[in-house]
């Protein structure tokens, strides 16, 4: 018989929880029953169904908090929820799938099966870099065949030579032009353009982790937003790799060669942050 993946489970806690998880999660009560009964946890919902479930255990006082089900290490698609950053294992290589089910506070991306922490909730003056931005590339693309996300936007980047699925990046903004490459989670699969906007706490990883990444996956473009110097770097991928045009700096317009038409005015870009505050 098939080794159950919630052993901790088989005592009959689950028992008339269905209703309660359905009121808490608006899951259709078929799903949860597979859910709960089979122990199949290979959809989304169905996995979410399980996690409300022991949460409505812990709260009866039925399963101790240290006695979550051990996860069946040979199936990518279980692993254990945590709720800290601190709580991750950084040395461990992990999926897209054990992502989906990280519930912590902390901000995070996977590259290569590593995971590495983002930085803080964006300061006010990302967030006013980013209202411009969005605007310009809103009104480039609103009549164009191609999907514009913003960040927290999940893209699932194929790195060749890295693990399927174990590379997560949350790019401040991404244009994708191949529309099936969209999915109910995000994009699977290489966009067109990815712009980062640097702070402080994230410039070395944008810099050189994710510009390295984007190169190797095939990102046509990678825009570099810098708030503290007032330019913006844009790379154009040939050949396999990135050849930069010169920086673009106050008084001039930035615009990169996939796109004709598609230009960032630097001055208006930063125009709304006080040098002394930068």
């Amino acid at each position: 018989m098939e080794k159950k993946k919630y052993p901790d489970l088989e005592k009959g806690m689950f028992h008339g929880l269905h209703k309660a998880v359905q009121e808490r999660t608006g899951i259709s009560l078929p799903v949860i029953h597979q859910a709960l009964t089979e122990q199949d946890d290979r959809s989304k919902k169905k996995l979410q169904a399980i996690r409300v479930a022991l949460e409505i255990i812990r709260e009866r006082g039925l399963l101790a908090e240290d006695e979550y089900c051990e996860p069946d290490l040979n199936n990518p698609a279980v692993s254990e929820p945590v709720a800290e950053y601190a709580m991750l294992d950084l040395q461990k290589a992990y999926t897209y799938w054990d992502y989906l089910k990280w519930t912590f506070l902390d901000r995070v991306e996977l590259i290569r099966g590593k995971v590495v922490k983002m930085s803080p909730a964006p300061s006010s003056i990302h967030q006013l870099v980013v209202r411009v931005v969005n605007r310009y590339f809103d009104q480039f693309f609103i009549d164009k065949p191609c999907g514009l996300f913003y960040a927290p936007f999940d893209v699932r980047l194929p790195v060749p030579g890295a693990r399927k699925d174990s590379t997560v990046v949350q790019p401040d903004l991404t244009v994708i032009c191949d529309v099936s490459k969209i999915d109910e989670r995000g994009c699977f699969g290489v966009p067109d353009i990815m712009v980062e906007i640097l702070s402080p706490g994230n410039s070395r990883h944008d810099m050189n982790v994710k510009f390295n990444l984007y190169e190797a996956s095939g990102v046509q473009e990678y825009w570099i937003i810098q708030p503290q110097e007032r330019s913006i770097l844009i790379y154009l991928l040939e050949n396999g790799r990135y050849i930069g045009l010169p920086p673009f700096t106050e008084g001039t317009v930035a615009c990169g060669r996939l796109f004709s038409g598609l230009i960032l005015p630097v001055d208006e870009v930063f125009g709304y942050l006080p040098k002394e505050h930068i």
